[in-house]
């Protein structure tokens, strides 16, 4: 036995955690549009596989869902809690914010880790965590006709990049499937999520273009 923690039962632990966070905050957000029961339960599933069902097309993989209904029926218990006790879950501050931060870093690493075990280099490993991260968010604000998390100037997209970096950098010291390297991506991930919720941080954004007529005028 090696002296790394083998982490076969965190990785199951953190799948389940992440597809239950991402479904509670696609369910959250039909909750706020008013949709029927069925409109929850298809805008939490398309949340809680969306992001893992860009990345394994891209990896050209199987898509993890098929052949797992299992993650279906975790979106769908999800969609249906919120259904019964939407008023109660909303109450808890920035309930949607909390669980989409906690969905993104711990998608951030296991998109990471299924690009790593496909064969793929470190950098494209780190990018497929953060689509993996991102993609169920933004499906499910364009389909609710939001406005995407990922275009706010508070930091969200960076924190997932955080977290997927900081994974693949332990998993080249201690493993793809080491315990610690998956916790402390995850917990790099969620704090730098955290913080931007807490602190409202955003990164510096472009000044943008002078329009036409103010040009005219500089002339």
């Amino acid at each position: 036995m090696t002296t790394a923690l083998h982490a076969g039962a965190v990785v199951d632990w953190l799948a389940i955690a992440g597809t239950v966070a991402f479904a509670l905050s696609g369910a959250l957000l039909a909750a706020r549009h008013r949709l029927d029961v069925i409109g929850f339960l298809f805008v939490a599933c398309m949340t809680g596989v969306g992001g893992g069902t860009v990345r394994d097309l891209l990896l050209d993989a199987p898509v993890f869902w098929v052949h797992d209904a299992s993650h279906i029926a975790l979106c769908s218990a999800a969609a249906l809690l919120v259904w019964l006790a939407a008023q109660w879950i909303d109450r808890l501050q920035q309930a949607l914010l909390w669980a989409d931060a906690a969905g993104i870093a711990l998608f951030a690493v296991l998109g990471a880790q299924k690009a790593l075990h496909a064969g793929v280099g470190a950098g494209v490993a780190v990018m497929m965590g953060v689509f993996t991260a991102c993609f169920g968010g933004i499906i499910r604000d364009v389909t609710l006709n939001d406005a995407p998390i990922i275009m706010r100037r508070e930091i969200y997209i960076t924190a997932t990049l955080a977290g997927a970096i900081a994974y693949v950098l332990l998993a080249s010291w201690r493993g793809s499937e080491d315990a610690l390297a998956m916790i402390g991506g995850v917990a790099i991930g969620f704090a730098v999520r955290a913080l931007a919720i807490v602190a409202g941080l955003g990164l510096p954004s472009h000044r943008g273009l002078a329009s036409a007529e103010a040009r005219e005028r500089e002339r």
